[in-house]
């Protein structure tokens, strides 16, 4: 996957290209998700798993947008395939993200219309998830 064709085409919602939390994503997407892992992410996020080749066959950019919650790092991003966007909280380590971002890409492949008003967070205990309905 171009990881620069997708930052390209992204547009962010309660966030700026500065902020911590957008600057440990890129850096996510670079260094430590191999081609396998973003290809999951993709789904999770678009429901395909490749990119377009060049940024005049995206039918729509890709919106990052920030989720507020409480002790955010207990809370899994929530990927919304029909718009190519995906709500990401204000995790406060780089560790932490890439470790929600890996879970939710690995176990929340369905169409993100399967789960409505739900959020999903993060056991500390046992690390299980759990749904909160909003």
């Amino acid at each position: 996957m171009d990881v620069e064709l997708l930052k390209s085409m992204t547009t962010y919602s309660g966030y700026t290209e500065k902020d911590p939390q957008i600057r440990f994503f890129w850096e996510i997407m670079r260094n430590r998700f191999d081609d396998a892992a973003r290809a999951k992410f993709l789904r999770f996020v678009w429901g395909r798993s490749r990119l377009p080749v060049r940024a005049a066959d995206f039918e729509r950019q890709f919106r990052i947008n920030k989720m507020s919650r409480p002790q955010p790092d207990r809370y899994l991003p929530i990927g919304h395939t029909c718009f190519f966007s995906f709500d990401l909280c204000e995790y406060s380590e780089m560790s932490i993200m890439e470790e929600r971002l890996r879970y939710a890409a690995n176990h929340c492949s369905s169409i993100d219309a399967d789960f409505s008003g739900a959020v999903f967070t993060v056991d500390d205990d046992d690390g299980d998830s759990d749904s909160d309905e909003d």
